[in-house]
């Protein structure tokens, strides 16, 4: 068992914003939105706006036969691997890893909900719809669920556990949580992890809808659909994209000279054993995890100084979230700032957790809270602070990241402001 504080050394982003970090982190700061009318019109039916990023181009990033290998999903999961890498610093002139760590000792850990659902989705049409009796042979290669994890292990000839975690929106969540226990136990010296997500295929957004987790209502204002901790609320835009986190030992990062973010410093994970969508009215899983969290940290409560919710705007679910808030964090609550970025980027599923790790660990880089947009009027059950529609200058140590998904699942990381 290893005792050595576990840090994070580079990060890597694909949102609704574009490609990179620095476009999500201006954009969230700069309290933008990226929900936009359904381009699609089979789409829109079952969702009027979401948060996709039309214009992703991946051979701009990757080779010819990388991209025909490949779903979206796992596409943008690789594209994000590669701005992680090449910002821990650990990728050659040639994009080749560095010889740093030994790869059959290098871990691999992704969350993602659904996989290549388009490529599955796609070869099934052609089929049901007469088109052909065949399908591709990349088919099942592409749409299943760890073939991103596969195409990062491929690109980098890295031969160390690669783990894909699938659980509802604590994917990749959980893909962090669980790497941090396989550096602790001396399993691997470095791990990717993080999260990918492409759903918008008709199956899909027509289940959102017949579940009533879709927004179905909004202002004249299209953007600003999703609508966390609002009066109106009325369900999730749905997002796209991936997040990809560089992960290693304290000691080993100082030793390369490496930049250091944060620190991973607390998880904790439950279920509700409730429903299969509804979370449990007055959050006690959510609590548990919450407090599991803490208790890995060996911190208390009052000592968390930012809380990224899962708030995805829906009625029951930011209510559940803030019932459970308040039963651990009871009166301090109205004095930790409480913010969701869905409504700038919506709900990207097994990316949430990843995306929204990396969004505390900037705000504690730079010292400024992300806004909560499109709250206009406040749920009274809500959290006192939810950082409304602008950022403003907060210093922070810890902050607390809370994922929650369908099927009962919870996933809390807890995250340490870097210093020496």
């Amino acid at each position: 068992m290893y005792n050595d504080r576990i840090v994070v050394t580079g990060m890597g982003t694909v949102t609704p914003f574009g490609v990179g970090l620095s476009s999500f982190w201006n954009n969230i700061i700069a309290g933008k939105s990226a929900v936009h009318q359904t381009v699609d019109e089979e789409f829109r039916q079952w969702a009027p706006v979401m948060a996709s990023y039309e214009k992703f181009d991946p051979s701009a990033y990757l080779s010819k036969k990388q991209v025909r290998a490949l779903d979206a999903f796992a596409q943008m999961g690789l594209i994000a691997t590669i701005e992680a890498l090449q910002d821990a610093d650990l990728l050659d002139d040639n994009e080749a890893l560095k010889q740093i760590y030994d790869p059959n000792n290098i871990g691999i850990s992704i969350g993602s909900a659904y996989g290549g659902v388009q490529t599955l989705e796609e070869g099934s049409q052609r089929i049901a719809k007469g088109i052909s009796k065949r399908v591709s042979a990349r088919l099942v290669p592409k749409s299943i669920p760890n073939s991103c994890a596969s195409a990062i292990a491929i690109n980098y000839a890295i031969h160390g556990p690669t783990m894909t975690y699938s659980t509802a929106c604590a994917s990749s969540s959980n893909s962090i949580g669980e790497a941090s226990h396989w550096l602790q136990l001396g399993k691997v010296d470095m791990v990717i992890a993080g999260g990918a997500e492409r759903i918008f295929s008709p199956a899909i957004l027509s289940g959102l809808r017949a579940s009533t987790a879709l927004a179905n209502t909004g202002p004249e204002n299209l953007s600003a659909w999703s609508r966390p901790f609002d009066r109106q609320r009325s369900g999730m835009v749905m997002g796209e994209g991936a997040a990809m986190i560089v992960l290693e030992r304290l000691e080993k990062a100082k030793e390369r000279n490496a930049s250091i973010y944060a620190e991973l410093v607390g998880y904790g994970t439950s279920n509700d054993a409730f429903h299969e969508t509804t979370p449990q009215p007055e959050g006690h899983s959510a609590k548990l995890a919450m407090n599991l969290a803490l208790k890995s940290a060996s911190l208390q409560p009052e000592d968390i100084d930012y809380i990224n919710a899962h708030a995805t705007a829906t009625p029951v679910g930011d209510l559940a979230e803030a019932i459970a808030l308040r039963s651990l964090f009871g009166n301090h609550l109205d004095h930790i700032p409480v913010s969701s970025i869905k409504g700038a980027v919506g709900h990207m599923l097994g990316t949430a957790g990843a995306i929204e790790s990396v969004t505390c660990i900037k705000a504690m880089e730079t010292n400024q809270l992300p806004p909560t947009i499109n709250c206009d009027d406040k749920d009274d059950n809500m959290p006192k602070d939810i950082v409304p529609n602008h950022t403003r200058t907060h210093p922070m140590t810890y902050a607390l990241n809370n994922s929650f998904g369908f099927g009962g699942q919870n996933s809390v990381l807890v995250w340490k402001k870097y210093t020496d």
